[in-house]
C-alpha cells in the first residue's frame, strides 16, 4: 500500500509576511500496536504470536536498558537507537553538574537498509483515495483551492 498524502498549507514562521505555500504531508491511517506487529513477525516467521510478543517486550527492555547506561543499539543495517541530552549552560566548567541536564531524547538513525526501503515507497493522495470510495455525503469539502497538481495521484518517490 502507498504512503497516503494530504495537502497543508503553511507560512514560513521565520517570513510570516510572505505567502503561504502547500506542502505534501503523510497522513498516518494506523498506528501498529505491538500485538499487531508480532501477528505479523508470526505470519513471516516459525514463532508463534506469543513468542514473537515476548521477543519484541524483550527487544523493548534491552534497548532501555542499554540507553539507560549509555550505549547506543544498532540493529543490523536496519539503524540504530541512541539518546542525545539538552543541558543549562554556565559560565564556568566548575558550575556545572549532572543536574544541569534538563531533557534526555531518544533518537533513531535509519540504516542503508531502511533508507533505501523508504526510496521505494510510492505515494496516493487522499483525496484521489476519497474518489475511489463512494461517499454518502455530498461534496468533498476540500478546501484546496490552488494546491498544485496532484498529478495521477500515485507516484514513485520523488526523493
Amino acid at each position: 500500500m502507498p504512503i497516503i498524502l494530504k495537502k497543508m498549507q503553511r507560512y514560513n514562521p521565520q517570513k510570516k509576511d510572505e505567502p503561504k505555500k502547500w506542502y505534501a504531508v503523510q497522513q498516518t491511517l494506523k498506528q501498529l500496536d505491538e500485538s499487531e506487529v508480532a501477528n505479523r513477525i508470526a505470519d513471516e516467521t516459525t514463532l508463534n504470536p506469543a513468542e514473537a510478543l515476548m521477543a519484541i517486550r524483550q527487544l523493548r527492555k534491552v534497548v532501555q536498558q542499554a540507553l539507560t547506561e549509555g550505549q547506543s543499539v544498532k540493529l543490523g543495517n536496519w539503524g540504530s537507537f541512541y539518546a542525545s541530552v539538552s543541558s543549562t549552560g554556565y559560565p564556568t566548567q566548575k558550575e556545572l553538574t549532572a543536574g544541569a541536564v534538563r531533557n534526555v531524547r531518544i533518537n533513531f538513525k535509519p540504516g542503508d537498509e531502511l533508507k533505501a526501503a523508504m526510496q521505494k515507497a510510492s505515494f496516493v493522495w487522499v483525496e484521489d483515495l476519497m474518489k475511489e470510495k463512494p461517499s454518502s455525503s455530498s461534496g468533498s469539502g476540500s478546501t484546496d483551492e490552488g494546491g498544485g497538481d496532484s498529478g495521477s495521484g500515485t507516484g514513485g518517490n520523488p526523493l
